[in-house]
């Protein structure tokens, strides 16, 4: 099993929701449930798409859930929570003063609200959209049965596309007639992006490939009100926020960093989303595996951490979080390979990994001990009789600090001598650990003539179709 000494960044994002307090101006919200008496209901808050407990209270005889306080309910989306559990969303604007009645068995079709513009146009949505969900749902029914009339199936499909038409119809007046609405903008939300035909020629050839793409991205966030610092608090932005980052941008590091800076001007005037925002990137940059992402990493860390703008960090967690930023910026893709002068089993025989000339360089750091590195090693003295007489070499390092162990490995596997075999001792200490960042083993980089590394974090079977593409690319 590989050893690993991985700093997991999860472990201080207690201390961003430990941060987090719902206060200031005070609330009043009734809900008259239908049928429920004496039970325990709870109020949770939306933290991205996570739910916290807010506030709890006890349905009186009458039926009636009285959630009040002299602290503020910050505007968002929140949620009550009833026996079973069952969860119903609620809006909070700036107005947290209202009244809403439902009968327990159909609580969104009974739903009546008195005081909440919002929640009256949300709920009104919700129940125009669960309509539409159910001719949606007999339709596509109908269609299953309708498979060997096409005549009758292409008339379905042209009434699903109708309904969904409709609802979209739906969304954008919503959206465009109520503009301050606190409910419109929770659904403009989760709105796609209508993009436009790409230009054409007179001969209809488009002549702009990327138009669309670029359209997407520069108006992902059209429907966002990102002025509301209310959106943090809600499941829709957190899933467009991270469907942006993760899945319609680039998955390359200068890509996802310009973003990343643009993105959080936009929502720094808020400490809360800020903060949000800050931390997710972060945590998804570090634990991407993608390779290479570590440098979108190391720019957070960089930009905001190690300039005083994450005044909610602790200096214990900074200080941890800054060290691993600099224990990895050495190798990141680009970086020419930090150096190294290891000797050999004989500890008298020293060799740089500057002196290997190789136009493809194998830096290998494993452990005797390492269950995962027993397995790789087989592997890799094959991919290096495969790749010999094409320019690559191997540069071997034993991580033990003391030999005794890799050394017996070594007399024990001969066929591990094709390698270019080296470590440190205690007598010749060296810094390799820290500079190529090794908390687990093994270690592969792939290097190029120069030593810069082009590939890392891989296993031999990738390392192997890495080599294979850049010699065909050397050869085109």
């Amino acid at each position: 099993m590989a050893r690993s000494y991985f700093y997991c960044f999860s472990l201080f994002f207690s201390i961003l929701i430990s941060s987090i307090t719902v206060q200031g101006q005070s609330y009043k919200i009734s809900l008259k449930l239908d049928a429920l008496t004496d039970s325990t209901i709870y109020l949770a808050n939306y933290f991205g798409s996570k739910l916290y407990y807010a506030d709890t209270t006890v349905v009186s005889k009458k039926g009636v859930a009285l959630f009040e306080g002299d602290e503020e309910l910050k505007a968002g989306k929140y949620a009550f929570v009833l026996p079973g559990p069952k969860l119903y969303e609620v809006l909070v604007d700036d107005d947290p003063f209202f009244e809403m009645q439902a009968d327990t068995s159909n609580f969104i079709a009974t739903m009546e609200v008195k005081g909440s513009d919002c929640n009256q146009l949300y709920y009104d949505y919700i129940k125009f959209i669960n309509v539409k969900k159910t001719e949606v749902t007999e339709l596509n029914e109908k269609l299953k049965l309708a498979s060997e009339d096409s005549t009758k199936a292409e008339s379905i499909k042209e009434k699903i596309i109708k309904i969904n038409e409709q609802v979209s119809a739906r969304q954008k007046s919503l959206l465009k007639d109520n503009p301050d609405n606190w409910g419109a903008q929770v659904i403009g939300m989760t709105m796609p992006i209508d993009i436009p035909e790409p230009p054409k020629d007179e001969n209809g050839v488009v002549t702009d490939s990327l138009f669309q793409y670029r359209y997407y991205i520069n108006h992902f966030f059209d429907n966002v009100p990102l002025d509301n610092p209310a959106i943090a608090r809600t499941p829709e932005f957190d899933k467009k926020f991270k469907d942006f980052f993760n899945n319609a941008l680039l998955q390359s590091p200068d890509t996802v960093s310009r973003y990343a800076d643009e993105f959080i001007r936009k929502v720094e005037y808020d400490e809360e989303l800020f903060k949000f925002v800050v931390h997710y990137l972060t945590y998804s940059f570090e634990t991407s595996k993608i390779m290479g992402m570590d440098a979108a990493f190391v720019h957070m860390i960089e930009n905001y951490y190690m300039k005083d703008k994450t005044p909610w960090m602790d200096s214990t967690s900074l200080a941890n979080v800054t060290e691993r930023a600099l224990r990895m910026k050495p190798t990141l893709l680009g970086n020419k390979a930090p150096y190294m002068r290891l000797h050999d089993t004989t500890g008298t025989k020293f060799t740089s990994l500057y002196d290997v000339e190789a136009d493809y360089t194998v830096v290998y750091i494993w452990d005797p001990d390492c269950g995962h590195c027993k397995k790789e090693n087989p592997k890799m003295v094959e991919m290096y009789d495969k790749f010999e007489d094409k320019g690559v070499k191997v540069y071997s390092v034993g991580n033990p600090h003391e030999n005794e162990e890799w050394i017996k490995y070594l007399r024990e596997h001969p066929e591990m001598g094709k390698l270019i075999n080296v470590s440190d001792s205690p007598k010749h200490p060296d810094y390799f650990r820290t500079y190529y960042d090794v908390h687990s083993t093994p270690v592969i980089l792939l290097l190029d003539k120069e030593k810069k590394i082009i590939a890392k974090k891989v296993g031999v079977d990738q390392l192997e179709q890495i080599i294979e593409r850049e010699l065909t690319k050397n050869r085109s």
